[in-house]
């Protein structure tokens, strides 16, 4: 009945960890199936495959649940056996690989080794409950001192690994949720080991420690269903990464201007790198000495990260050794360097080809050059970003174009500052401030929010939408390039992930939402990024003007950092001048937008200053 629970359990949060329960329930079958045989049956042969049964059944759980704490442990990396083996050098893995060995040494000893099984008349064994004695097949000495070993390492391994995976966490439900589970697989061991001692001195009590199994394991799935624990934990909370589907991230094509303003975008490209754990190569054309000091300016410490080991400045003429030649040595130094990566221990690489003003001709040979596909990965552990100066594209539209079709392109000479000059500010400004956008339906208010995640995708910053399916910010947001979206829906009463950048979130529950904004903004930390919330006027009208007001005073609450940029609209001419102006006193700036306003007028509550 569990099976079908499981397999019928819509619970988003549950989907990436519910088929392991199952495959659990499924093999724990084997237990009762070895006990009726023990039960039903004196022929050797079926008390041998019965011990089979039940040392498999065994091994088979321990190995499945150490794959499951393994993959907590890990979370929000991904963790599969493909990846055990191709990283061995963090200690998790070959940690994990020990744990193995002997649940798959008492496996293929139980079905190799005859002589470790024993039949015949004179073994007995009596069922304390049941108050019968029936033939029984036990294990010789060797199995039963693997039997041994792996019950233990099957109650400390899991319970050591929740247990500091649960110190890492802060989030109390998390916590609780994590000591359940660690606390639940801990009795179920002792169980065993119980049941194990006593079956040793020709005693059985297995269908009993069969059905506190089964019930303890229940435990742990309430746990899991709870929605605090996986809503901040298994998937709610947006990773730091783009969509693993979305192949076109992984590589970009930056163009600035003239000076230094290359080096604000680099930066946050090399700090997000390191924050991925991903070694950073950085491939420059101008004087080392000078790109140091551009990326110092900008709080990079190349010297720190250098002695780290997670950044290289190299000569773009290393990886371009023969001049006007485009051959394939600029593709296999990329993939050496990877393999290099990875064997220092990080997960990936990410590489800046700073070409600036210089390029191969003839240039249609060049973007061919630039859009070959074995610039990418298939793990997607390999990220280029391939900068020019703006001047390079003059007079070469048509293969612009053609770059922008296939790479993601951040044009910094357009885009920069579209939205804070619209403001009257400069982008450094800007960041940190919350804004109000009034809005008339008839205007053009998109333009304004076409502008902000123009601007906030040339600063490398990411953007955080809560808005609605019907919505046209929804539309806009898509498109952006990396962009994680809080859908409000009335279809869903608990947060439901579509995909990773996707989550649907009840429309009436305020605390849900919060509770979102706060896991986000917990995800972010140290990052500069975008809030929009669109919109206030759709909760005036469904939750109320009070109601409405608390939940945006919290919100901004939880916005204070000044590293978080918020805007949200509202539909003024919806409601009551009274109403509108409650809300205006809690922002820094309002924006208004009118119909027929070419330019927003912008209205500045507080002072602004650099």
């Amino acid at each position: 009945m569990m099976i079908v629970f499981l397999g019928r359990d819509r619970i988003s949060y549950f989907q990436s960890y519910k088929n392991y329960f199952q495959a659990i329930y499924l093999v724990f079958l084997g237990f009762p199936v070895a006990d009726l045989l023990h039960i039903a049956y004196s022929d050797p042969t079926l008390l041998r495959l019965a011990t089979q049964i039940l040392v498999t059944s065994g091994t088979a759980i321990a190995t499945v649940w150490g794959y499951v704490a393994t993959k907590l442990y890990l979370y929000p990396e991904p963790f599969s056996f493909r990846r055990l083996l191709s990283r061995p050098i963090r200690l998790v893995y070959p940690t994990y690989l020990a744990y193995l060995i002997p649940m798959v040494l008492a496996a293929a000893v139980a079905w190799a080794d005859s002589s470790q099984i024993s039949t015949g008349p004179s073994f007995q064994e009596t069922y304390l409950l049941e108050g019968i004695t029936q033939p029984s097949a036990p294990v010789g000495s060797f199995l039963l001192g693997l039997g041994a070993v792996v019950v233990v390492i099957f109650t400390l391994y899991p319970l050591a690994i929740i247990s500091r995976r649960r110190a890492l966490v802060k989030d109390r439900d998390v916590r609780a949720a994590l000591r359940i589970i660690a606390s639940v697989f801990g009795v179920i061991s002792a169980t065993l080991i119980l049941g194990i001692a006593v079956s040793s001195f020709g005693y059985g009590i297995i269908g009993s420690t069969n059905f506190l199994s089964v019930i303890l394991i229940i435990v742990a799935v309430q746990a899991f269903r709870k929605p605090s624990f996986l809503k901040s934990f298994l998937g709610v909370v947006p990773s730091l990464e783009s969509s693993p589907n979305a192949s076109h991230y992984d590589q970009m094509i930056l163009i600035h201007g003239h000076g230094n303003e290359k080096f604000g975008p680099i930066s946050k490209y090399i700090t997000d790198g390191v924050n991925r754990r991903n070694r950073v190569i950085y491939f420059h054309h101008d004087d080392e000495a000078d790109i140091r000091e551009g990326l110092s300016r900008q709080g990079i410490d190349v010297t720190r990260y250098a002695l780290k080991g997670s950044l290289r400045l190299q000569s773009l003429g290393s990886i371009y050794p023969n001049k006007g030649i485009l051959d394939d040595t600029p593709l296999e130094l990329i993939r050496e360097l990877l393999l290099e990566a990875r064997t220092l221990g990080k997960e990936g690489l990410s590489v800046i080809l700073d070409y600036d003003d210089f390029v191969f001709r003839p240039f249609k040979k060049f973007v061919q050059h630039l859009t070959e596909p074995r610039w990418m990965t298939p793990d997607h552990s390999l990220h280029i970003l391939m900068a020019f100066s703006s001047t390079v594209f003059r007079g070469e539209e048509a293969s612009l174009a053609e770059l922008e079709n296939k790479i993601r392109t951040l044009d910094m000479s357009e885009s920069t500052d579209v939205f804070s000059q619209t403001v009257g500010l400069t982008h450094e400004e800007i960041v940190g401030k919350k804004l109000l956008l009034q809005f008339d339906p008839q205007s053009d208010y998109e333009g304004v929010f076409r502008s902000l995640l123009a601007e906030s995708s040339s600063n490398f910053e990411r953007t955080v939408a809560f808005t609605r399916k019907d919505s046209p910010i929804d539309t806009l947001v898509q498109r952006q390039p990396g962009a994680k979206i809080f859908v409000l829906t009335s279809r869903v009463s608990y947060p439901k992930m579509e995909s990773e950048n996707l989550v649907l979130l009840p429309s009436y529950d305020t605390s849900l939402l919060l509770d979102a904004l706060n896991k986000t903004i917990e995800a972010y930390a140290g990052s500069s990024f975008t809030i929009i919330f669109d919109n206030i006027s759709h909760f005036v009208f469904t939750l109320g003007p009070e109601r409405t007001y608390s939940l945006v005073r919290q919100a901004l609450e939880l916005m204070i950092s000044n590293k978080i940029t918020a805007i949200f609209s509202m539909n003024s001419k919806a409601h009551d001048p009274k109403i509108v102006s409650t809300f205006e006193n809690m922002f820094d700036l309002e924006i208004v937008c009118e119909m027929g306003m070419r330019v927003p007028e912008v209205k500045k509550k507080l002072a602004v200053t650099s």
